[in-house]
């Protein structure tokens, strides 16, 4: 593998249009406009971003590591390196807020998602005391949030707010929350009210309000985040609107499935809350169980392979998270990847691989590999050589053998979380 020397490149800003996509629904298809997020930041940025909201979002794991003695590295510099901002901006352009209706039969509900640029992240709408948000569905965290009338933090004045007098079912609690995401943190205070996910409603569903959002928020084109990991992360000590679901028998089943597109063919996203979507996939789901109650969509990753080539990992374990756009793996791992994909270079940890590659990764678990599509191991262009920065970054999330496996991977299959039988399945796209 090559050594591509970046340190006299140029940072240039890019900018992303993303067009409109038909959605299927129900055997409904709806014109779903796309966020046209524009993008202020330059390839390295973006990295950089994605590699920080993985590590601040998963600081309990590597704390835990370095406690175990599974990493040498001491926490604190890793979770600083995080916290420092990679950009200023003073744009104020309002975000989108897009919203649609939901079909519900039987306890099973879908909707479409949106696809926040090059694929960064997944949002679509939900109600909360029968007022509509954007937010994230993101299976890596446990705690729902939109923004408060009281806050006045730039990045709420952005968004959309909850109006406690437009609800009859709200109640709120005053109990402080706080929540550190990448380079983005926000906190507030407690309340509770209905939610209704894909037309699905649970009452009495604890949330948060903020009342102060980082800058980081501002540009974003959803108002909050809605997670979907097991109650233990939460951390207002609550359970999570699924899980609340699944409590009060709203969802035929306690399985949530994700199909999450790809901007550059402009395929559609969905969420399905109770079921699965059978029209989304071809033959059965292959289901993982959990390998431990820590609160992540954690399971067993057998191999990786490239061009169907073994590379012969064992014993390591992936967190499965919408909500992380890239993958992120231990940098011994990732070099190992990159080793054998043809043309792939490396520069201080970062990885690039060519951007016409068409070199497959695939992931193998419960003994079947699914194929990484060459789209998304290709991202960003660095503007030399004709390279990209690679979809798999090498970096820390928690032990040597601990993968974060985010949106680079599951946007190629058909993905299930069940949070009864505590498992992950998966199953390949119809095409």
């Amino acid at each position: 593998m090559k050594v591509l020397s970046l340190l006299t490149f140029i940072i240039a800003a890019t900018s992303i249009t993303v067009d409109a996509a038909p959605i299927k629904k129900g055997g409904i298809t709806i014109a779903l406009e796309k966020s046209q997020t524009p993008s202020y930041f330059s390839w390295k940025q973006n990295l950089k971003i994605h590699q920080n909201r993985a590590v601040r979002k998963f600081a309990v794991n590597i704390k835990n590591a370095y406690q175990l003695g599974l990493l040498k590295e001491d926490p604190t510099s890793i979770l600083a390196q995080a916290d420092e901002p990679v950009f200023k901006t003073n744009s104020t352009g309002a975000a989108s807020n897009t919203t649609s209706a939901a079909s519900n039969t039987g306890g099973v509900g879908t909707d479409p998602l949106s696809d926040e640029g090059n694929d960064i992240g997944y949002h679509g709408p939900i109600k909360i005391g029968g007022q509509t948000f954007n937010v994230i569905f993101d299976t890596g965290s446990s705690n729902l949030w939109v923004p408060s009338q009281n806050c006045a933090s730039p990045a709420c004045q952005n968004h959309t707010p909850f109006d406690q007098t437009k609800s009859d079912t709200f109640k709120a609690d005053n109990t402080p929350f706080s929540i550190q995401y990448g380079t983005g943190s926000v906190s507030g205070i407690g309340a509770t009210d209905t939610v209704n996910i894909a037309g699905l409603e649970a009452k009495g569903v604890t949330f948060g309000l903020t009342t102060t959002e980082s800058q980081d928020f501002t540009n974003s084109p959803f108002d909050g985040i809605l997670g979907m990991a097991f109650d233990q992360l939460n951390t207002q000590g609550a359970k999570t609107p699924f899980s609340e679901m699944v409590q009060q028998k709203v969802v035929k089943d306690a399985v949530v499935g994700f199909v999450l597109g790809r901007q550059k063919d402009a395929s559609p996203s969905q969420v399905t809350i109770g079921g699965v979507d059978q029209t989304k996939f071809t033959g059965t789901l292959s289901f993982n169980k959990l390998v431990n109650n820590k609160g992540f969509w954690e399971i067993a990753l057998d191999d990786a392979s490239v061009n169907a080539k073994a590379i012969g990992f064992t014993s390591k374990t992936a967190i499965i998270d919408t909500g992380t756009t890239l993958m992120i793996v231990p940098p011994a791992d990732a070099t190992q990847i990159h080793n054998q994909i043809p043309g792939a270079v490396s520069q201080q940890g970062q990885f690039f691989v060519p951007c016409n590659t068409n070199a497959t990764v695939a992931l193998k678990f419960g003994g079947t590999s699914f194929k990484i599509n060459p789209k998304d191991l290709a991202r960003d262009p660095i503007g030399q050589q004709n390279l990209c920065v690679s979809g798999i970054s090498g970096g820390v999330i928690g032990g040597p053998d601990q993968w974060l496996v985010g949106d680079t991977f599951i946007k190629n299959v058909y993905a299930a979380f069940d949070s009864k039988q505590l498992a992950v399945g998966f199953a390949p796209l119809k095409n």
